[in-house]
């Protein structure tokens, strides 16, 4: 009896594991048209550019560059940064000297208040910016000239908030592609099937927003309790009826080379995000990944009158053939490695998923962060040098 009943449960979690990877595939490949249907917005407001810069990788000069090149007729650029005397801050003087047609500054941010030190960095542009309308980018995502154009469309009168799903590139390392095959796989799956069904959720490499919408919202009050600011701001913004979207265009996140700690920090960065914000989502993450997929199959096996490793093996071969021909479709950068790297990246997602029961201790840019630290009240807004 209890066999039976644990058959039929690894069955039934098969087929949703398996209708979710085909689901979630297949609207991968229609986001983009679906989205563009909801784009329609045609006016051009002011935009203010934020910058927050921390640390100077490779690939920075391109990537930081591709802000003040954009093909959009009014925009300003702030780059912000806790030390006014760090490499990165040096390298956008230099960046922002080659551009002397575009209105720029940096600021220095000394706020002390928030969880997030990127939330910390962001108080003194945010509150002193020039426009209403703000852009906020990371430092390893590369925009295309005509991207702010395109992400404007989505700003409509209903939406508080524009984010756009990350694809990874340049990988030029094994650690680069492991981590470029859990952001680009199921990461990126989830949330083009989300956008593809109407949920827009907050992912921070890129954040289009009105400040005068966020300061209703709450303003740092609203986000400044958690080292995920930008699932924060995507609630704050449904609170007071303005909802956040995923943008037709996906942006280009720049990887380089990493190493493999670093990816594996991230990872349990994001995820214990997950655990604090959106506990169903934590809960399932599993149902995302091959592994326990491959479990339930072999569990199933006697249903259909199949070896278990025979079940196993045909699910894992499935799974990995999906997420190749998506990748390919997509165009985004495959290694000979892949059979490794899918293994490694199983591996790694269920070892970040498991640690992020049991820790509120992360890494943001290098800096120890407990993750359920409590935020001061933020600063009163004022001028800094």
């Amino acid at each position: 009896m209890i066999f039976d009943v644990i058959t039929w449960t690894a069955a039934v979690y098969w087929l949703i594991a398996m209708a979710l990877l085909v689901a979630s595939v297949a609207a991968t490949i229609a986001q983009p048209w679906i989205a563009a249907r909801r784009a329609t917005r045609r006016d051009r407001p002011p935009v203010s550019i934020i910058l927050p810069v921390k640390l100077l990788e490779k690939g920075f000069d391109r990537t930081q560059e591709s802000a003040l090149t954009q093909h959009y007729r009014d925009f300003d650029v702030t780059v912000s940064a806790t030390d006014l005397d760090a490499p990165a801050v040096q390298r956008m003087r230099v960046i922002l000297a080659r551009h002397p047609t575009a209105p720029s500054r940096i600021l220095l941010s000394t706020a002390k208040f928030a969880v997030s030190p990127k939330v910390d960095n962001l108080y003194a542009p945010v509150m002193q910016a020039a426009q209403d309308v703000i852009f906020v980018k990371d430092a390893n995502v590369l925009l295309e000239p005509d991207a702010l154009t395109q992400h404007m469309r989505q700003l409509t009168d209903e939406v508080g908030l524009v984010c756009a799903i990350p694809y990874c590139a340049r990988l030029e390392n094994f650690a680069a592609h492991v981590e470029a095959a859990i952001i680009n796989g199921p990461h990126a799956r989830v949330l083009f099937l989300a956008s593809a069904l109407g949920q827009g959720h907050g992912i921070g490499k890129i954040m289009l927003f009105r400040r005068s919408d966020f300061l209703r919202a709450g303003g740092f009050d609203a986000i400044s309790h958690t080292v995920g600011e930008d699932n924060a701001l995507a609630k704050a913004m449904r609170r007071i009826g303005k909802w956040p979207v995923f943008s037709h265009r996906p942006v280009r996140q720049e990887l380089g080379a990493r190493h493999f700690v670093d990816v594996y920090h991230r990872q349990l960065r994001w995820m214990v995000i997950r655990r604090n914000d959106e506990l169903i989502s934590f809960l399932a993450e599993p149902i995302c990944q091959a592994v326990p997929a491959v479990i339930a199959s072999a569990l199933a096996a006697p249903l259909l009158g199949l070896a278990p490793t025979v079940a196993g093996s045909a699910t894992l071969l499935l799974w990995f053939a999906l997420e190749t021909l998506l990748s390919m479709a997509k165009g985004w950068q495959l290694s000979w490695a892949a059979p490794a790297v899918f293994v490694v990246r199983e591996a790694t997602m269920l070892a970040v998923w498991l640690n992020a029961w049991v820790t509120d201790q992360v890494v943001w840019a290098k800096d120890s962060v407990n993750a359920r630290a409590g935020a001061k009240p933020p600063p009163v807004p004022h001028e800094e040098g």
